[in-house]
């Protein structure tokens, strides 16, 4: 009787990331010519929280948030795809909180785990039926959200608490000393000010690499499965927090 091999944890964590990165290159390519430009436009209070959804419907979106001098959150997404002309987006009345969506479609709320097993569930994988490069201008110094489910996340010049949250694409965020990002299959980059960052950040198949701008004296909390840690600032007693993990990837803190 021969014996079958059995693929290693390792080798399987590195597959699925595999399919993942082919998967956002196939969205990539998928991007045609821009069908339409959609605009939202919301005035905000200092205390009230942006956010943007792009979670519920099948759509892809590449965020990009820049923080400015502004009292008003302006969303512009140039739009493509098969169901372009079915795509809105929606603002929660009295709110600045903005949601993707497909008119034919309804809003599906998932958890964080059913996404995962649906990744591992090659009969369950995601297919976008609509494309969108969104652009948001907001407030730098409003507190900001940010939901994803395949592509990319940019957040730069808010200065506020970061919430960012994806599942197949990477995280860029800078300016911020309040981060908590998160990931199922993409890396964290995040460069921060030294002055006692809290910051919580995880992938599953991902690296996590973070800057900070000068010295950093704080609680360092850093775990992965299959990768290495370099962090040259040790684990001290200051104000600052910095917890990082991943599973299948390194985490490199390094001096801006």
């Amino acid at each position: 009787m021969n014996a079958t091999a059995t693929p290693d944890r390792s080798t399987l964590l590195r597959s699925v990331a595999l399919a993942a990165m082919l998967g956002t290159a196939a969205v990539g390519l998928a991007r045609g010519a821009v069908d339409r430009t959609l605009h939202q436009t919301a005035a905000v209070a200092p205390s009230q929280r942006v956010v943007f959804d792009c979670s519920k419907a099948r759509v892809s979106c590449d965020i990009v948030a820049v923080g400015s001098a502004t009292d008003r959150v302006e969303v512009t997404a140039n739009v493509s795809g098969p169901d372009a002309a079915n795509l809105e987006i929606l603002r929660r009345p009295g709110s600045a909180h903005f949601v993707v969506a497909l008119k034919d479609q309804p809003q599906e709320q998932k958890s964080m785990w059913s996404i995962v097993r649906g990744i591992f569930h090659p009969s369950r994988w995601y297919r976008p039926n609509a494309y969108a490069t969104v652009r948001l201008n907001v407030p730098s110094g409003n507190q900001l959200d940010l939901s994803n489910t395949n592509d990319r996340i940019h957040v730069r010049g808010v200065h506020a608490r970061l919430s960012l949250s994806d599942v197949n694409g990477s995280i860029w965020a800078r300016d911020s000393t309040n981060v908590r990002a998160s990931t199922v299959n993409g890396s964290l980059y995040l460069t921060l000010p030294s002055a006692t960052p809290a910051v919580r950040a995880s992938s599953v198949n991902g690296d996590i690499q973070l800057t900070l701008d000068g010295a950093f004296n704080g609680h360092v909390s850093t775990s992965t499965v299959n990768g290495h840690v370099s962090n040259p600032f040790g684990n001290g007693d200051g104000p600052g927090l910095l917890h990082l993990s991943t599973v299948n990837g390194s985490i490199t803190l390094q001096r801006g």
